[in-house]
């Protein structure tokens, strides 16, 4: 059963990887599910490697164990084809750190609580965070740019298309380097 991240647009598996190194070709009926590569009626697999339905492969080999999935597969473990994986869709989807995650929601939490007794205190907080998140993005979004990110994956991050993003966050001759005070 394939891995699939929360965006559905990587779909992970452990590859069959033959001694010297390579994978093996495709079964006549297409299949390429590592445990198919056991001798019997072809290649045998010595051991498997991160695989994504995006074509990337990891570099890390790690054991086979014909007798145990679990083992092989390492789903949920720090180490083998499933935490490789894991970190190839990080890089490659962004993921938000748990932490950055936590002290947004603890803000809007403060925030949403200061509306009860001190309203006008509240909308100052929401007014400060409403600037801070908007000079915050176009750093973000620029400076994603000038590292190659194309604007169909800026514009998936703000939540909007490419054309808007590029609208957004492309920057003008008189710009410079301004973003980097911003």
């Amino acid at each position: 059963m394939p891995w699939v991240d929360e965006s559905k647009r990587h779909r992970g598996f452990p590859a069959a990887v033959l001694a010297d190194g390579s994978e093996p070709e495709p079964l006549p009926d297409g299949r390429t599910t590592w445990w198919l590569y056991n001798g019997a009626d072809g290649p045998r697999a010595t051991a498997v490697r991160g695989g994504c339905s995006c074509g990337w492969r990891g570099e890390q080999v790690h054991r086979l164990d014909f007798g145990d999935d679990s083992a092989t597969e390492a789903v949920g473990k720090d180490t083998g084809p499933f935490a490789d994986w894991e970190s190839h869709v990080d890089l490659t989807e962004g993921v938000v750190p748990r932490e950055v995650e936590d002290l947004i929601a603890a803000l809007v939490d403060r925030i949403c609580d200061l509306t009860e007794s001190r309203p006008y205190a509240a909308a100052r907080a929401a007014g400060r965070f409403e600037r801070a998140a908007a000079s915050t993005a176009l750093l973000a979004g620029r400076r994603a740019h000038r590292n190659l990110m194309t604007w169909e994956y800026i514009g998936r991050a703000f939540g909007c298309g490419p054309t808007e993003a590029q609208e957004r966050f492309g920057e003008t001759p008189q710009d410079g380097d301004r973003d980097d005070e911003v």
